[in-house]
C-alpha cells in the first residue's frame, strides 16, 4: 500500500519535496497540501500534478532508450504510475489541523519557514501521522525538545531534513572519526560563508528578524554545515562567540566567530557570514585534524598525512568500507524516510540528533550578548533555553 503525503507549507522549498516524491511513485503519494494562503495550496495542487506529468515524459522516454526487455517493462510500469498519481485528487487546506485528520495522510512533509516548524509538527504527531521536516527543528531548544517528545509519546518516524550527511563523503568521515583512523582528534573547522545582498532580507518580512529567522549567519544560513560539522566531531562543552551586522540592514548577525572545546578534549572553530565575497574559497568547507591524519570533508573529500604511505592506505581503506550510496542530498534522506515508516526502524536523522545544531547556535549567542563563554549542555531555565 502507498502511504499518503500531505505537504504542509507552500512556499519556495515545496516543489523540490513534490519532485522528490514523485520519484517513487510505487511507494508515496501526494494526497493533500496545506498554506495559509489558499491561492499558494492550489498553486502548489497543480504543481504536483504537473511534476507526475512531467515524471511520465521522462519514462517514456527512457522506457524507449531501454535496450534490454526488463528495463523497458520497469519504464513503462512508472509511466502507468505516475499517470495514476496525476489524476489523484489532491486535497487542499489552509489549517493544518485539518490535514492531520486526513485519513488518507499518512505522513507529512513541514515546509513552512523556520519559526512555524513546532506546531504543524506536533499537531501532525498527536494525530498519529509520521513527519519529515525541514531544518532546522525549531528555533530554540524548547522548541526542539518538545518536538521530539512529540514524536516519542505518539510513536510516530520523525526526522529534519539534513541531507548533508547523505553523502559518500560524509559517511567515510563519520567512520574515519568513529573508527579512530585519524588518531586523537585535536581540532576541527567549518566555514560557511555566503554572500547575500540586502534585497535577499528585504524579500520576505521575516527574513533577518529573530522571530522569523531565529538568527542569522550562524543559526539560519549556517545550520547545514554545522549541522554535519558537530555530527562529526561530537559533543561541545564550552563556547566563545563574537558577532556583528556589519553589510545589512537587519537584526540578526551577518557575520560570526566562535571559538569552541569539545567534551573530549578537541578545539574547534565555526565561521559564518552573509557578508563575504566569492571567489577566493569555497563557501562551505569543513576540515577535521586528528594525531595521525586529516580529512576534508566539504566541498571536496580528501585525506592528509605527514605519512603520505598511511593517507593512501586510509582513503583506500575508507572508500572500502563505504559504498556508494543509492541516492544522495534530500533524495537519500526522503528515500530513507519511506523506508523507515515501512520497515518499522528510526530514520538515518533522528530528531535527537539534530539538536546540538540548534544548542550550540543558542550558545554562540549567549557567548556573544554576554561577553562571556557558554557552558554546554544549555539547562531548561537559561534564557537561553527558550529565547
Amino acid at each position: 500500500m502507498k502511504l499518503g503525503i500531505g505537504i504542509i507549507g507552500c512556499g519556495g522549498i515545496s516543489p523540490s519535496h513534490i519532485n522528490i516524491y514523485s520519484g517513487f511513485p510505487e511507494e508515496v503519494q501526494i494526497v493533500a497540501v496545506c498554506d495559509i494562503e489558499k491561492e499558494r495550496a492550489e498553486s502548489r495542487k497543480q504543481i504536483v500534478r504537473d511534476t507526475y506529468l512531467k515524471r511520465v515524459a521522462e519514462h517514456q522516454e527512457q522506457a524507449e532508450k531501454a535496450e534490454s526487455q526488463s528495463d523497458k517493462d520497469k519504464y513503462a510500469k512508472l509511466v502507468e504510475e505516475c499517470k495514476n498519481a496525476a489524476e489523484i485528487e489532491v486535497v487542499t487546506y489552509t489549517d493544518y489541523e485539518e490535514l492531520a485528520q486526513d485519513e488518507r495522510v499518512n505522513a507529512v512533509n513541514i515546509c513552512t519557514p523556520p519559526f512555524a516548524h513546532p506546531p504543524p509538527m506536533i499537531a501532525a504527531a498527536n494525530a498519529g501521522k509520521h513527519v519529515f521536516c525541514e531544518g532546522p527543528i525549531a528555533g530554540d531548544l524548547k522548541q526542539a525538545d518538545a518536538m521530539i517528545a512529540a514524536a516519542r509519546a505518539n510513536q510516530i518516524k520523525f526526522t529534519v531534513q539534513y541531507g548533508t550527511r547523505f553523502s559518500r563523503g560524509s559517511r567515510m568521515a563519520k567512520y574515519a572519526i568513529d573508527e579512530g583512523k585519524l588518531g586523537k582528534i585535536l581540532m576541527g573547522k567549518v566555514d560557511v560563508m555566503w554572500y547575500r545582498g540586502q534585497s535577499y532580507y528585504d524579500s520576505g518580512a521575516w527574513r533577518g528578524t529573530w522571530a522569523g529567522e531565529r538568527g542569522g549567519a550562524t543559526f539560519h544560513h549556517g545550520r547545514y554545515a554545522i549541522d554535519l560539522y558537530l555530527w562529526l566531531m561530537g559533543d561541545v562543552s564550552e563556547i566563545y562567540a563574537q558577532m556583528d551586522t556589519f553589510t545589512h540592514q537587519i537584526e540578526v548577525e551577518d557575520c560570526s566567530m566562535s571559538v569552541l572545546r569539545y567534551k573530549h578534549g578537541a578545539l574547534g572553530q565555526i565561521l559564518a557570514s552573509t557578508s563575504a565575497h566569492s571567489g577566493i574559497a569555497p563557501s562551505q568547507r569543513i576540515e577535521i585534524f586528528g594525531e595521525k591524519a586529516a580529512i576534508s570533508v566539504i566541498p571536496n573529500w580528501g585525506v592528509g598525512s605527514s605519512e603520505q604511505g598511511y593517507a593512501e592506505q586510509l582513503k583506500q581503506e575508507l572508500e572500502a568500507a563505504v559504498p556508494e550510496l543509492p541516492y544522495g542530498g534530500m533524495v537519500g534522506q526522503m528515500k530513507d524516510f519511506i523506508d523507515a515508516i515501512r520497515e518499522d526502524r528510526e530514520p538515518y536523522i533522528t530528531g535527537e540528533s539534530v539538536r546540538p545544531q540548534v544548542e550550540v547556535t543558542r550558545g554562540i549567542y549567549k557567548s556573544a550578548a554576554t561577553g562571556q563563554p557558554a557552558k554546554l549542555p544549555l539547562k531548561p531555565y537559561d534564557p537561553y533555553y527558550a529565547g
